[in-house]
C-alpha cells in the first residue's frame, strides 16, 4: 500500500474511487487513489495508486489527507465517492445543504445550574413527596412542579415571585425540562401554591427525614438547635408575627420574626419553626423539644444548645424523660469556677493546640471548662480598645468641666451615659465619683480586682451536660458543632436570600421560610455529594514575580459548583438551507473542563437535546 506522504501534483484534484468485484459469489470493494487532470480533450481521471481494501479508519485517514491536499492545491474540497453518493444524497430527505454564512445561535437561556438543582430535587425524591401531600386535583399544573420551580429559583438565582413569573422562568431551560409553558407560571399560581405548602410542612418534613436517613445514613440521636432572626421591609402592621426584638441582623429599626432551626451534626435540617419577633431564646426550648418528640418519636436524644437557652426550668425539663443535653452556661457562671481556672489539670486538645479543657463532675452533671487562646486575644483586644476609649472620654469630660464649658450636673450625667454606652465592656471596670450639685471636676478610679478577674476569665467558657461517659475532648467537639447551625443561617440569609422579608401575611412568610429551608436541603445535599466525590478547587498558578507558594486546593463548595454550571446555556442553533428553509436545533452547550469534572464527580449527565428539531 502506498503511503499518503507521496501524493503527486498539488494542482490536481484527488479523490478516492471504489471498485466492486465479485469473487466466489462474494462482493468485494477495492479503492484507488484517482486524480482529475485537465487535458485539451477535457477532464480525465488517472489512477495514481491502487490501495486495495480499506477499513473504516483507513478510509477516514485517506479522506483527511485528500482534503488537506485539495485545499493546498485548488483550495476546493472534492466530494468523495461522487458516483455512488451524489444521487443518493440528493434523494435522501434527511440530508440538506446548509449556508455556512447563515448559521446562528439564538434564544440562549441558563441551563447547567437549574438542571443540577432539578437533579438534586429528584435525587431526594422531593417530587414524589410533595406530589403525595399536594395532589393535582383540579389544577392544570401540578403543584409539585410549582414548588420545584420555587425551590430551584431560590437555590440558583433567588428573586421574588413576581420577578420569577415575569422574566426568570423564561430565561432558563425549565420550560424544556418540565414541559410547562411560560404563560402557565403566574404570580397568582405561585402564591396559591405557597398557601397550600404551609399546611403540609410537618408531614413533608417527616417524609424528607426518612429519605435523608436512607440516602446518607444520618444520625438523629444528636440534634443541634439554635435561633436567628430576619427582618421585614415595610411596616408589616397586619402581620402578628412581625414584632420588634433582639435583631441578629443589627436591624433594630425593622420588625422581625424569629426562626428556630434543628439540624443534624452533618448540617441537614430536621425541622424549623417561625416565631413571633420578640420571642426570647429560652422560651422556645420546651415547646420545640416536645414538637420534635411528637413528630419523630421519643428517644434518648442529645440536645446541643447555646447559652441563650439556659434557665433553671429548661435544665430541669431537659433532665427528665431520659433526655440528654449539652449546653453552654452564661459568662457569669465562670465566677463559680474561679479557683479551677488557676489550678492545674488542663488538657490540651491534640487537634486544636490552642484550646485547653478541664472536665469536672459535680453531682449528676458534668461541667467542662474550656479556654481558647484566639478567643482570649479577641476579648482582650476589644476590652483594651474600649478601656482606651473610656479613658480618653473621661479625660475630655474632665477638661470641659474644669474649663467651665460644662457646668450643669444633668448635662454631665448625660455625657457620661453616652460614653458608657459606647464602652459596655469597660464600664464595669471603672468607678466614677458621685457628682455634687455644682461639679468643678470629674474624678474616677479603676477597679483593679475586677480587671484581674476579667483577665483571668478571658477566652474561657463553661459547658454543662448530663450525658454520661463523654470525655473532655468529645464534649468540646460536640459543642463546637453548633457552628454547623450558624453556617446554615449564613447560607439561608446570604446565598438563598431569606432576608429581607417582603411578604406581609403570616402564612406567606411561613411558606417563604419553608421554601428557603427546602432550598438549603438541596444546597446541603450538593455539599455532601461534592465532599463525597473529593472534588477540589483549581489551584491558582502564581506569577513569575511572586515569591509565595501556591495556595493549597480546598474542597469545592456548592457556591462555586453552581456558579460554574450557571455558565452552561441551552439555545437554538439556526441553519439556513439553500432552499430557503430554516432548521432550528435546540441544543445544550458543551461543558468545559471544570464543568465536566463537576458533573462527572456528581454522576450527572447533561442531555444534548430536550425537544424535537423544527423547520421554519
Amino acid at each position: 500500500m502506498i503511503a499518503p506522504a507521496i501524493l503527486p501534483l498539488k494542482e490536481a484534484a484527488v479523490f478516492l474511487r471504489p471498485y466492486h468485484r465479485t469473487v466466489a459469489g462474494k462482493k468485494l470493494t477495492y479503492y484507488a487513489l484517482v486524480e482529475s487532470v485537465r487535458t485539451p480533450a477535457g477532464p480525465r481521471q488517472r489512477v495514481v495508486a491502487h490501495l486495495g481494501e480499506l477499513n473504516h479508519d483507513q478510509q477516514r485517514r485517506w479522506q483527511r489527507t485528500i482534503v488537506f491536499h485539495n485545499r493546498q492545491g485548488e483550495a476546493q474540497q472534492l466530494r468523495l465517492f461522487p458516483e455512488d453518493t451524489e444521487a443518493a444524497l440528493d434523494d435522501d430527505p434527511d440530508v440538506v445543504r446548509i449556508r455556512l454564512s447563515k448559521v446562528g445561535w439564538t434564544n440562549p437561556r441558563t441551563f447547567g445550574a437549574i438542571y443540577l438543582a432539578r437533579w438534586l430535587w429528584r435525587y431526594l425524591k422531593l417530587d414524589d413527596i410533595v406530589a403525595r401531600h399536594l395532589p393535582t386535583g383540579k389544577h392544570t399544573v401540578r403543584p409539585a412542579d410549582i414548588v420545584a420551580i420555587e425551590v430551584i429559583n431560590r437555590l440558583c438565582a433567588p428573586c421574588s415571585e413576581f420577578a420569577l413569573a415575569e422574566h426568570w422562568y423564561a430565561s432558563t431551560g425549565l420550560e424544556d425540562l418540565l414541559g410547562i409553558a411560560d404563560a402557565e407560571i403566574t404570580k397568582d399560581r405561585l402564591y396559591r401554591t405557597l398557601d397550600g405548602l404551609r399546611l403540609i410542612k410537618a408531614a413533608l418534613e417527616k417524609d424528607l427525614q426518612q429519605q435523608l436517613r436512607t440516602l446518607f445514613d444520618l444520625d438523629y440521636e444528636l440534634l443541634l438547635y439554635d435561633l436567628t432572626s430576619t427582618y421585614f421591609e415595610g411596616l408589616a402592621d397586619s402581620n402578628p408575627l412581625a414584632q420588634r426584638g433582639y435583631s441578629r441582623d443589627r436591624r433594630s429599626d425593622c420588625k422581625q420574626i424569629v426562626i428556630a432551626l434543628v439540624v443534624t451534626r452533618e448540617g441537614f435540617p430536621l425541622a424549623h419553626e417561625c416565631l413571633v419577633g420578640n420571642t426570647q431564646d429560652g422560651q422556645t426550648v420546651q415547646t420545640l423539644v416536645r414538637t420534635i418528640e411528637k413528630r419523630f418519636g421519643t428517644c434518648r436524644r442529645v440536645w446541643v444548645m447555646d447559652r441563650g437557652m439556659i434557665s433553671k426550668d429548661n435544665l430541669a425539663f431537659l433532665s427528665r424523660a431520659g433526655r440528654r443535653y449539652l449546653i453552654a452556661l452564661k459568662r457569669g457562671a465562670l465566677t463559680k469556677f474561679a479557683k479551677e481556672l488557676t489550678r492545674p489539670g488542663w488538657e490540651r486538645l491534640p487537634d486544636h493546640e490552642e484550646v485547653e479543657v478541664k472536665r469536672l463532675c459535680r453531682g449528676r452533671s458534668t461541667f467542662l471548662l474550656a479556654r481558647s487562646l484566639p478567643r482570649r486575644r479577641k476579648e482582650r483586644a476589644i476590652r483594651r480598645r474600649q478601656l482606651l476609649k473610656l479613658y480618653r472620654g473621661l479625660r475630655g469630660l474632665q477638661r470641659r468641666i474644669v474649663a467651665g464649658r460644662l457646668k450643669k450636673r444633668d448635662k454631665i450625667l448625660e455625657a457620661l451615659g453616652r460614653l458608657k454606652g459606647f464602652c459596655p465592656k469597660a464600664t464595669p471596670l471603672v468607678l466614677i465619683a458621685t457628682l455634687p450639685e455644682k461639679p468643678t471636676t470629674l474624678t474616677w478610679s479603676w477597679k483593679i480586682s475586677k480587671i484581674k478577674g476579667a483577665l483571668l476569665r478571658d477566652g474561657a467558657y463553661v459547658l454543662r451536660s448530663n450525658q454520661p461517659g463523654w470525655q473532655a475532648g468529645e464534649l468540646w467537639h460536640t459543642y463546637m458543632q453548633l457552628t454547623v447551625v450558624e453556617k446554615a443561617f449564613r447560607v439561608l440569609k446570604s446565598e438563598l436570600l431569606l432576608r429581607p422579608l417582603w411578604h406581609h401575611y403570616p402564612e406567606r412568610v411561613e411558606a417563604h421560610v419553608f421554601i428557603c429551608v427546602l432550598a438549603y436541603t438541596l444546597w446541603k445535599t450538593l455539599d455532601h455529594l461534592l465532599k463525597q466525590a473529593g472534588l477540589l478547587t483549581e489551584i491558582r498558578k502564581p506569577a513569575e514575580d511572586e515569591t509565595s507558594s501556591s495556595p493549597e486546593p480546598r474542597p469545592l463548595t456548592p457556591e462555586v459548583a453552581l456558579r460554574e454550571l450557571h455558565k452552561l446555556d441551552i439555545g437554538d442553533i439556526q441553519l439556513e438551507t439553500t432552499e430557503g428553509q430554516t432548521l432550528v436545533l435546540r441544543r445544550v452547550a458543551r461543558p468545559d473542563a471544570t464543568q465536566a469534572k463537576i458533573l462527572r464527580g456528581l454522576g450527572v449527565e447533561l442531555p444534548e437535546r430536550l425537544s424535537a428539531d423544527r423547520i421554519l
